[in-house]
């Protein structure tokens, strides 16, 4: 590969990404992730200015949606209410196949559990939108406002399902291999109707609730 100034910066990214997820931002260097890139040490600071900016750039291409799913995003909002929450489900699933490599996945896991400093402005960039996205076509496959905290357990739901056969392969090829072996079609119709249960249930049990803490006052 010819080394132009878009490979060499993509080149710093992979290597980056595998650290970072491996090891964590605060305890990789520069002269790793050059060594790793096969590049100049000069080259990080030329291109990223500092180890922090090189982290963000990096968290931020891990979070960046996988082509193959884009387009489903766009029909997934346009399709009936009904449709539109299966294609968004085949949307989630298709962001994870797209991944190329798997430090994307794991260095917003270790994110999730040990947050940095840059992780609230990653959320509000790249997570906010989609979980806005989702809550509005789980919102309207279930007639209730998007904004709503039984939408939302719906959103967690979806997104949950939808991931796990994919995240927790070898763990299923093990102890459950005929759910990997069931048709995708029949996959995205059964988290469709679990999500969409979800909300209902999410919605009574708040709602019982609510009313026996104000039965007891």
């Amino acid at each position: 590969m010819t080394a132009t100034p878009a490979n060499t910066k993509a080149a710093i990214i992979q290597a980056a990404g595998e650290l970072f997820a491996s090891h964590g931002f605060g305890s990789v260097t520069a002269r790793q992730v050059a060594k790793a890139a096969d590049v100049a040490l000069s080259a990080i600071p030329y291109h990223f200015g500092s180890m922090a900016n090189l982290y963000q750039k990096t968290l931020l291409q891990a979070c960046e949606i996988s082509p193959q799913a884009v387009p489903l995003a766009k029909r997934a909002f346009e399709a009936p209410p009904e449709q539109g929450i299966r294609l968004a489900i085949e949307w989630a699933m298709e962001d994870y196949a797209g991944m190329q490599v798997a430090w994307p996945m794991r260095l917003i896991t270790r994110e999730e559990l040990d947050p940095s400093p840059i992780f609230p402005e990653v959320i509000e960039r790249k997570f906010a939108p989609e979980w806005n996205w989702l809550s509005q076509i789980v919102g309207r496959a279930s007639g209730r406002e998007p904004a709503s905290p039984a939408v939302k357990f719906g959103v967690v739901t979806l997104y949950t399902l939808a991931l796990s056969t994919l995240v927790h392969r070898a763990v299923l090829a093990k102890l459950a291999p005929d759910v990997l072996q069931t048709e995708r079609a029949a996959l995205i119709e059964t988290i469709a109707r679990l999500t969409l249960d979800a909300v209902e249930r999410y919605a009574t049990a708040t709602s019982s609730s609510s009313s026996s803490v104000s039965d007891r006052a």
